[in-house]
């Protein structure tokens, strides 16, 4: 059978921890797929020339990425529809094709479909996104939830915020989480020379649910008392917030303290990994929690925010505290390292072996002449 993954909504150095899912999906696939597997992509002209997709067949759209970007915005808030990229998935004549982010796009791409849902933040935190951003996703989601054969979830906290919060049918999502694999030789690593050590790390875009202005307050009062002397470093997309972020910390008497590196490419981030002191999650909301992973194989200490997905993922109680609290934040950070998962994560093998179960299932019910079930308030 002929399974097949859009890329049409992939935009690398944007996406984060999905970003990741998308890639190691591509790598593992093929090495999961059996003799009757045909594996095919569907992607933009300008994503099709700097990523490679070995072990897939390509049928590349006539449209550019902005282009394609420009047809999701259009689809979502009018009636026009994106034929050419309708025809492009035509073309491929898929069993069943995995929209990896969330959205089917074009909306009429014929086909059964299986979608990955990997942000529910708006469904808890609407004030953080703005009108645009919340209209997109009232428009595209919940339609791409409706039309979908199965939806997977990247953990149980999502799949169930996905029944209880969206009204989606408990028998059509499906937790996959994300995998992770440790990388050979991480205590092996060479610190970053871009800050001298002692230093406390957040790799995070500064997104409001990410909650650094909290992290910057309880750093600001311990630093003031003498209790810590490393510095705040930062890294990731540097939004709009940021620059508020940065008066905050000056008005605090810590702006030379708190340094941020911006977008880093992955062998320098785990650099700055190997040479932080402790590394610290304040985060407000997560779907998973990928970067506490990789975290944590540095073996060091490795701080965060009380989450019901970092418990899922195994981080233990005495690890997570409350940001807005200053003196919590010391406790952790004076116990004795390296924080140690009380569970095994899934590997991404194990992830893309799921995943490729669920593909066949829905491509054996298109066979048998089986509609989608369940549907999703919108």
């Amino acid at each position: 059978m002929k399974l097949g993954v859009s890329l049409l909504s992939l935009r690398p150095g944007r996406v984060g921890g999905v970003e990741t899912y998308v890639r190691r999906l591509l790598e593992e696939l093929p090495r999961a797929a059996d003799a009757g597997d045909r594996l095919a992509v569907v992607i933009d002209r300008d994503l099709a020339a700097e990523l490679a997709t070995p072990g897939f067949e390509r049928v590349v759209v006539p449209r550019s990425s902005g282009e394609v970007v420009l047809e999701r915005v259009l689809e979502a808030f009018t009636p026009y529809r994106a034929r050419a990229l309708e025809r492009a998935f035509a073309e491929l004549r898929a069993d069943v094709v995995l929209y990896p982010q969330q959205s089917i796009f074009p909306r009429q791409a014929p086909g059964r479909a299986v979608v990955t849902a990997v942000d529910v933040q708006h469904l808890f935190l609407p004030e953080n996104f703005g009108l645009f951003d919340r209209s997109f996703r009232a428009a595209v989601y919940p339609r791409s939830a409706a039309r979908a054969a199965r939806v997977l979830a990247i953990s149980e906290f999502t799949r169930r915020t996905l029944v209880e919060r969206a009204g989606l049918a408990p028998e059509k999502v499906i937790a996959v989480p994300f995998g992770h694999a440790p990388r050979a030789g991480a205590g092996e690593v060479a610190p970053t020379d871009r800050v001298p050590p002692p230093y406390l790390y957040y790799p995070a875009a500064t997104f409001p649910h990410k909650n650094h202005a909290a992290l910057i307050r309880s750093y600001a009062a311990l630093r003031r008392r003498g209790d810590v002397a490393a510095r705040l470093v930062f890294t990731g997309m540097r939004t709009a917030l940021w620059k508020r972020l940065a008066r905050l910390a000056a008005r605090l008497g810590v702006g030379s303290d708190v340094v941020h590196l911006g977008y880093l490419p992955y062998p320098e981030l785990r650099r700055v990994f190997a040479g932080a002191e402790a590394i610290v999650f304040p985060t407000r909301f997560e779907g998973f929690g990928l970067p506490v992973l990789e975290a944590v194989e540095f073996g060091k200490k490795v701080v965060t925010s009380r989450l019901e997905v970092f418990d899922e993922i195994g981080v233990p109680a005495e690890w997570q505290v409350d940001f807005d609290d200053p003196d919590a934040l010391l406790a952790a950070l004076r116990q004795p390292g390296p924080t140690v998962l009380a569970r095994q994560p899934w590997s991404w093998a194990a992830c893309a072996r799921r995943t490729l179960d669920i593909l066949r299932e829905v491509a054996a019910e298109e066979g048998e002449g089986r509609p989608a079930s369940g549907m999703v308030a919108g």
